[in-house]
């Protein structure tokens, strides 16, 4: 058998260093690096839908995503949703659509950064969404992030079931393209993988106790 290794600090995955290395046999990163990921898991009501957080973004989040979207390591892709990989199934019961990628990154990148991080766990997620512009809303004025409703627009030909809408972003930064995405696909509620610490401060008066089925 061929040794397994962390694919993100290409630690040996075969060597036993604690009790948790017992069970990792189906893991793609080793203890160490399992433990950087640190859960807020999150629900908070916004305009009467549900957000569900798994992560707060954090410096070791942000250099693990500039690793796998802008220096394009695709083999990354896994790594993200490995603690909750149990209970994504239950997003098939959902339309999964994704918030896009501009064209111009797209084709930097050669891959869908979303659509690759659902599809080791068998989730297919859908791009109804298109932008006219490629621009960055984490970099731009807080008044011309409100002007993402222009940029961001619905696919004309692009036809979706009756079945109920799922919204998933990795990064929610300022929260403008995923406010903008629910006005127009109405979805049932929102996942969001990682959350920056000033949108959680800011929403910190909505959150719910409530368990969420994603987790």
């Amino acid at each position: 058998m061929d040794e397994r290794f962390c694919l993100i600090c290409n630690a040996s995955l075969d060597e036993i260093h604690s009790f948790e290395d017992l069970y990792a046999k189906h893991r793609t990163i080793c203890t160490d690096c399992q433990k950087q990921f640190k859960p807020i898991r999150k629900i908070f009501r916004i305009q009467n839908r549900e957000w569900h957080i798994l992560y707060q973004y954090d410096d070791f989040l942000e250099r693990l995503f500039f690793r796998y979207k802008e220096q394009r390591d695709i083999l990354l892709a896994p790594v993200f949703l490995e603690r909750v990989q149990e209970r994504l199934k239950i997003m098939k019961q959902y339309q999964v659509c994704g918030l896009c990628s501009s064209d111009q990154h797209r084709l930097y990148r050669g891959f869908e950064p979303l659509i690759e991080l659902f599809k080791p766990y068998g989730i297919e997620v859908l791009s109804p969404l298109y932008k006219t512009n490629p621009v960055k809303q984490s970099a731009q004025s807080k008044t011309k992030r409100k002007q993402i409703q222009a940029i961001l627009k619905r696919k004309e030909l692009y036809s979706l079931s009756n079945k109920k809408i799922l919204l998933v972003d990795d990064v929610c930064t300022t929260g403008s393209s995923l406010e903008a995405a629910c006005q127009l696909l109405n979805p049932q509620c929102v996942f969001v993988l990682a959350a920056h610490p000033k949108w959680l401060q800011a929403h910190a008066s909505m959150g719910i106790e409530k368990k969420s089925s994603f987790w």
